[in-house]
């Protein structure tokens, strides 16, 4: 297992590297593939960090997948990136892939969970993974990504999980320094998070993100679940006064969605070059968006004066059997590729020893 972790990190070491080198080559035109895609983040740029990484846009995650597909091809793929809600709204940019209408897109489970019920599964299964190498140790070597391969094929997609190391979590008015606070308390929570708030005995609301800074504001809610790199975004630091770091509720994984008929029309060295390193890119895009957001941790700690908490590991166990009793079930009664899903997870848990 150690050796395969050197491995991810050395050849995602390579993919970051290369996109700071300069390409030697230059395709002609004859030889370009230019695709239409969407992007279903807003563009963003973070103010502080090494990186500048914002969460959408091409300042985001993208940002890696799309200059390492530039310089990997050498020019030779373009992607004309629209904007969020450009051509179709989040909801339907997957009918438009699907359909071919537009080759590509940057986006999220939870935008077309409705349609593709395994879609919150490659978002990531709430508390199944604490960090962005268990989710990548679930997708490459547990099976996981194969058989999402299988469910966004069935709708002629090629799939890709992106960046996978969001800080996924719960901020709030109130201390959360263990999981029985949130009892009784109302949380900006929505699909299974808003499930996991009510296993926890919370009052899950569907409050529009747009809408939670007044939220927190007026006390029509205690808090909310999300990434952290929202506090920075949407300026939720400003009203939040405690959060939580550590463990995540999920790492939170995008993907990058091609037409297949597009995929297969693409010159074979360029598939190969997908199909061979996109898992890499995807640890590169993870790592570099875990270090933003832990730049919007410390800014929000030292200039908002924001209290982080890490929950005891006593805590996070009695939470994740809780979680798996009350939670995956529902999840994985969705289809029968949910609960093969579902198991798969259950079965890495058991390897780490975290359920038994």
């Amino acid at each position: 297992m150690k050796k395969k972790r050197l491995c991810v990190l050395i050849l995602s070491a390579v993919v970051l590297t290369s996109l700071l080198l300069p390409s030697s080559e230059l395709a002609s035109a004859a030889e370009v593939v230019r695709w239409i895609g969407q992007e279903d983040f807003a563009r963003a740029e973070a103010p502080f960090g090494p990186f500048k990484l914002g969460y959408g846009g091409v300042a985001g995650p993208n940002k890696v997948f799309y200059e390492w597909l530039t310089k990997a091809t050498k020019g030779r793929l373009v992607v004309d990136w629209a904007d969020v809600g450009a051509i179709c709204p989040p909801s339907e940019t997957i009918d438009l892939v699907s359909r071919g209408a537009i080759q590509i897109a940057h986006t999220t489970g939870p935008f077309h969970a409705g349609k593709v019920p395994e879609a919150d599964i490659a978002c990531g299964l709430v508390f199944a993974h604490t960090n962005g190498w268990h989710h990548w140790d679930c997708l490459y070597n547990y099976g996981l990504n194969e058989e999402l391969k299988k469910v966004y094929a069935k709708r002629n997609i090629k799939y890709f999980p992106l960046f996978m190391d969001s800080i996924v979590n719960i901020g709030a008015t109130f201390p959360l320094d263990k999981p029985e606070v949130i009892k009784g308390k109302k949380l900006r929570a929505v699909g299974q998070y808003g499930d996991f708030v009510a296993a926890l005995g919370g009052v899950p609301v569907a409050l529009p993100l747009a809408e939670v800074y007044m939220g927190l504001k007026l006390g029509t809610v205690d808090g909310w679940v999300s990434g952290l790199a929202m506090m920075a975004s949407a300026k939720w630091q400003e009203v939040t006064k405690y959060a939580i770091s550590s463990p995540t509720l999920s790492p939170w994984t995008d993907m990058i969605v091609i037409n297949m008929d597009a995929f297969k029309a693409l010159p074979k060295d360029i598939q190969e070059l997908l199909e061979r390193d996109m898992p890499y890119v995807g640890f590169t895009s993870a790592w570099v968006f875990h270090q933003q957001c832990e730049w919007v941790i410390a800014n929000a700690t030292k200039q908002y004066g924001v209290k982080f908490y890490t929950w005891s590991p006593e805590d996070v166990k009695s939470v994740t059997e809780l979680v798996v009793e009350k939670v995956w079930p529902k999840m994985a009664a969705k289809t029968p590729e949910c609960a093969k899903m579902v198991e798969i997870i259950k079965k890495q848990l058991r390897d780490y020893g975290r359920i038994r």
